[in-house]
């Protein structure tokens, strides 16, 4: 019994310890995304921004039309909410 413990304790610290270190690599790629964000709005003009948005759009408009959509409707239920 106490060895069965111990082994389920083990294998608990291990999923643990795999879990941290995924969760450190996600961190670590969004604060990279964030500071290449930040670069991107530092080092633009307006303009530029305007181009690349309509570019994005333009390659996606699928996507596009649905993150409008989403973002219409979650402005709406907080809005509505007030």
């Amino acid at each position: 019994m106490n060895q069965k413990l111990h082994s389920t304790g083990k294998q608990i610290a291990d999923k643990a310890d795999q879990a941290l270190t995924q969760m450190g690599g996600v961190l670590q790629k969004a604060a990279g995304q964030l500071e290449a964000g930040s670069q991107y709005l530092n080092d633009s003009r307006v303009s530029d921004m305007q181009a690349d948005l309509t570019n994005l759009i333009r390659k996606y408009p699928a996507q596009a039309l649905l993150a409008g959509l989403s973002l219409g409707f979650l402005t709406g239920a907080v809005l509505s909410r007030r």
